[in-house]
C-alpha cells in the first residue's frame, strides 16, 4: 500500500470514529431544542420582571423617607424700567450772588452817612451829606409822603479820593420787581428769597463813571448803593473825575445794598 492510500485509510478511519461518537440520528432532536429555547425565554422574562419589580418597589420605598420639600418658586419675572423719553428743557437762568455775605455794618441809628461808613474799607472817610432818617430798620415819612433816607461820603483809599453814597427807600406796591429793562445793565438777578439785584457801570460827563448796584426786597424796601469817581456831589456837568475808577468794585457794592442792615 502505498503513501497515499495510507493516508486516505487513516483520514476516513477517523471520520468513522468521528461519527460514531455522536450516536445515532435523532428525529425530535429540532423539536426538542425549540422546546428548550421557549423554556430558557420564559425563566429569561421571569426574571427580568422580578428585577423591576424590585427595583421600583425600593424606589417607591426610598421616596415614602424622603422629607417633604416645598416645590421650588418659579423665578421672578425681570421686568425692565420704561426708559424715559428725554424732553427739551429751557437752560436756568444763572444766577449772580453776592461773592461773600453781606456785611452787618455798625449801628442802625444815627446819621446815614455814618452808618454808609461803617462798611467801607480801610481809609480815611469824611461825612459829607444825610437826608432823611432811617433809625432801626424804620424810614421817617417826609411831608412829600415818601419814605427815603440817604448817606454820602468823601472817602479816600490812597488812590484818590472819590464818593460813595446810599440811598434806603420804601417803593409803593406798584413797583415792578423784574429784570425786564429798557436799558440793559451789566446784570440784573433774581435771587432765591425773590430780591431782584441790578448792576449798572454808567458813564457821565467829563469823564465821570459811576458803578451802581440796587437791591429791591419782597416787601418792596429799596437799597442803592453807588460810588463815583469823582469827590464832588451832587454830580453835574462841571465836575471832574478824581481818579480813573470809583473806589468800591461792583460786589462790595454789592455786599453793602444786600447787607441786613438796611432791612425792616
Amino acid at each position: 500500500m502505498n503513501p497515499d492510500q495510507q493516508s486516505d485509510r487513516r483520514l476516513r478511519d477517523a471520520m468513522q470514529y468521528t461519527s460514531d461518537a455522536f450516536g445515532p440520528h435523532r428525529p425530535d432532536l429540532v423539536r426538542r431544542a425549540a422546546a428548550r429555547g421557549r423554556r430558557l425565554r420564559l425563566v429569561r422574562r421571569v426574571q427580568i420582571g422580578t428585577a423591576a419589580a424590585a427595583v421600583a418597589g425600593a424606589a417607591a420605598l426610598g421616596a415614602s423617607q424622603l422629607p417633604l420639600r416645598a416645590a421650588p418658586a418659579p423665578p421672578a419675572a425681570v421686568t425692565t424700567a420704561p426708559t424715559a423719553t428725554p424732553t427739551a428743557t429751557a437752560a436756568p437762568t444763572p444766577t449772580r450772588s453776592p461773592s461773600a455775605a453781606p456785611p452787618v455794618g455798625g449801628p442802625r441809628t444815627g446819621p446815614v452817612s455814618a452808618q454808609l461808613a461803617e462798611f467801607l474799607p480801610p481809609g480815611s472817610t469824611t461825612r459829607v451829606l444825610s437826608t432823611g432818617s432811617f433809625e432801626d430798620g424804620r424810614l421817617a415819612t417826609s411831608a412829600g409822603g415818601t419814605s427815603v433816607a440817604d448817606g454820602q461820603v468823601l472817602y479816600d483809599d490812597g488812590k484818590g479820593r472819590a464818593s460813595v453814597a446810599v440811598k434806603v427807600m420804601d417803593t409803593p406796591q406798584s413797583t415792578s420787581r423784574s429784570c425786564e429793562q429798557a436799558v440793559k445793565p451789566l446784570f440784573c438777578d433774581v435771587l432765591p428769597d425773590g430780591t431782584v439785584v441790578k448792576a449798572e457801570k454808567l458813564s457821565l460827563v467829563n469823564g465821570q463813571v459811576a458803578w451802581v448796584v440796587t437791591a429791591t426786597r419782597p416787601d418792596l424796601r429799596r437799597v442803592e448803593a453807588a460810588a463815583f469817581n469823582t469827590d464832588q456831589l451832587p454830580v453835574t456837568a462841571a465836575n471832574r473825575p478824581t481818579r480813573a475808577e470809583p473806589p468800591l468794585t461792583i460786589d462790595q457794592l454789592q455786599g453793602i445794598a444786600l447787607s441786613p442792615h438796611w432791612n425792616r
